[in-house]
């Protein structure tokens, strides 16, 4: 017999027919809260991203420790500025409440940004996974296929 949603069984609505029994509405419930939480959904449900924001493979090192190595997501603005973001990171308004203001910011994973500045590229990013704002700066950046290329630094983006 097939599964699914019967509200005539028995004269009563609110439950569902397995092999044939009735499965009471708590039981529903509950199945449907176990099916919602499952390790797919919650993953999915982790790695929304902003709509200009979408995945592609990063690579960051900095003074040789590798941040960043792999799936991420990255947003491209005009002029060809970018950040890339770990896939760890959380998004104001998805992940968590936007309260509009740099106090309600939250960060779970390594990040990056690289802008024109004048006639060069320059980039900075956070040291630390919790740190919403940029403490590591590098100025000089040149461009390596991909990459953009400092001193102590190697930020990727193939998207």
């Amino acid at each position: 017999m097939r599964s699914g949603w019967n509200p005539t069984v028995s004269g009563r609505c609110g439950g569902f027919v397995a092999n044939g029994k009735m499965i009471g509405p708590t039981m529903a419930v509950a199945l449907a809260i176990a099916f919602s939480l499952s390790p797919s959904h919650a993953e999915a449900a982790r790695h929304r991203l902003p709509g200009d924001y979408r995945w592609g493979r990063c690579l960051l090192v900095v003074e040789g420790q590798t941040r960043i190595s792999g799936r991420c997501s990255y947003q491209i603005e005009k002029g060809g500025d970018f950040n890339i973001q770990g896939p760890k990171q959380v998004f104001a308004g998805i992940d968590y409440p936007d309260t509009h203001s740099g106090a309600g910011e939250m960060s779970r994973d390594y990040w990056a940004v690289v802008y024109k500045d004048g006639d060069s590229w320059a980039g900075y990013s956070n040291a630390d996974i919790a740190a919403t704002h940029g403490d590591e700066r590098w100025e000089d950046l040149r461009r390596e296929g991909a990459c953009y290329v400092g001193k102590d630094v190697k930020i990727c983006l193939w998207h």
